[in-house]
């Protein structure tokens, strides 16, 4: 199953890029907003980590699900949007207003994250580069800016960006947030480390506590994950959405240290505060996946997929789907995937990682590989690594595959994707004690994939006792 940007731990795109225009907007310099309409977010105050609070009519479907995770009704305008409709008539008033320009370009952005949207990419980019023309002082400016570029996956713009504005600016938080990020997605980890470390403990805040968790994470501590997280979680003043956000993440450690009861705990704590929150819907989804409940699990990601549509969500349905013999309903998800991928190229992101991972599973290899060797000379990171080797995998090139799938691990990561592929190299490679030991780590989760972790059983038993 391909990650994308609104998985929980993807990468700290997925994670923490609204943590970082948390972090941004808190400590915006020079003056306020323009006032908002009553009732809506401020674009300065604290955007929404949690992922949309309501649903936009466009982005429901016709799907029955449970009425146990049926939405409440949403409100007429989102209040998102309200801001922008707003922040839109102060720039078409006034377009020298430099404030509103950088604020319509942020709610632009917060926007992208609660809808998935990505064709709304050009109008931020538009607004925040009038800003940076009218404001070329403002770090919050340059902060969108690294932003935006991270969300399409422009790592190295996003590292020159935020590097820019320490120059201008040193020790701004926001920015330093802006080039962890993109050290990391650049396969920079040593330097990324160490860098999050010292802004966690210069500004212990969400922002820099949800960075310095997935730091642990990806080096395979989840204690300290989860220690890191639930520092987070008790930053004063958080709104309800920020509270969820960081609740699911601490669902979503609890699930990889195999704590099923604290994960639905955590999941649950966060719809009580967000009904119909994604990364929650999607949590108890994967959660009635590793139980077997396959109706349970197609209804949770089926509910999670209208309200955000992100390709993650509706793979995972299709993955569902294939593994309870409807090969039919999961072609038609899968062909969704791909007119869902191709929104997000079309809006100026990068995805050939993740589209390499698609392809391979449920596509074409040849092209798969040509997609992973493209995203791995561009960024050689953990993820890039295991997308190549699996790519290589799927051509039955397994010698080629298995140093890059010890690449994949180097970090000592646990997650069970890369888990799952690393055990399937090496079952097809005859190296019977490493294929056990991946797989079993993989299995710590078996919710991590419908159709991986099928497979990843059917290997376990092929091995022998």
């Amino acid at each position: 199953m391909i990650k994308w940007t609104q998985h929980p731990r993807a990468t700290p795109v997925a994670a923490l890029a609204a943590a970082l225009l948390l972090a941004a907007c808190s400590a915006g310099s020079g003056g306020g907003p323009a006032s908002p309409p009553a009732g809506s977010a401020s674009a300065t105050a604290s955007p929404a980590l949690a992922g949309p609070t309501v649903v936009d009519d466009a982005a429901t479907s016709a799907a029955t699900v449970d009425p146990s995770v049926a939405p409440a009704a949403p409100p007429t305008t989102p209040p998102t949007q309200a801001l922008i409709e707003f922040l839109m008539d102060q720039v078409a008033t006034d377009p020298s207003d430099g404030e509103a320009q950088r604020d319509l370009g942020l709610a632009i952005l917060q926007r992208i994250r609660e809808t998935a949207d990505p064709s709304r990419y050009p109008a931020a980019e538009a607004a925040l580069e009038a800003a940076r023309t009218l404001r070329p002082d403002d770090p919050l400016v340059g902060v969108g800016l690294g932003g935006l570029q991270l969300g399409r996956h422009a790592f190295a713009a996003a590292l020159a960006t935020g590097r820019a504005v320490l120059d201008d600016e040193p020790g701004y938080a926001p920015a330093r947030g802006i080039v962890v990020d993109a050290l990391i997605e650049l396969g920079r980890y040593d330097e990324a480390f160490r860098e999050v470390e010292a802004l966690a403990a210069d500004a212990p805040d969400l922002a820099s506590l949800a960075r310095l968790s997935y730091a642990h994470e990806l080096r395979g501590d989840l204690d300290g994950a989860l220690a890191a997280m639930r520092q987070a979680a008790a930053s004063p003043g958080l709104a309800p959405e920020n509270t969820a956000f960081v609740t699911a993440l601490t669902g979503h450690l609890l699930q990889l240290t195999g704590d099923a009861a604290g994960a639905r705990a955590a999941y649950d704590a966060a719809l009580a505060l967000v009904p119909d929150h994604p990364p929650s819907l999607a949590g108890l989804g994967r959660l009635a996946i590793a139980d077997g409940d396959l109706g349970e699990a197609a209804a949770r990601f089926e509910r999670a997929a209208a309200i955000v549509p992100l390709p993650e969500y509706v793979i995972a349905l299709g993955e569902i789907l294939e593994v309870s013999g409807d090969d039919a309903g999961a072609r038609q998800r899968y062909d969704l995937a791909q007119a869902e991928i191709a929104l997000f190229q079309a809006g100026g992101v990068v995805v050939d990682q993740e589209l390499a991972l698609f392809e391979a599973d449920h596509g074409d290899p040849h092209r798969a590989l040509a997609l992973a060797e493209a995203a791995y000379a561009a960024s050689p990171t953990i993820r890039s690594a295991d997308a190549l080797a699996w790519a290589l995998h799927r051509l039955g090139r397994d010698d080629d595959a298995a140093p890059l799938a010890a690449e994949a691990l180097r970090l000592g990561t646990l997650d069970p994707l890369l888990r799952f592929h690393a055990g399937a190299i090496a079952a097809a490679r005859g190296d019977v004690t490493q294929a056990r030991q991946d797989l079993e780590l993989a299995m710590a989760d078996p919710g991590f994939s419908a159709t991986g972790a099928a497979e990843a059983r059917r290997l376990l038993a092929s091995l022998g006792p």
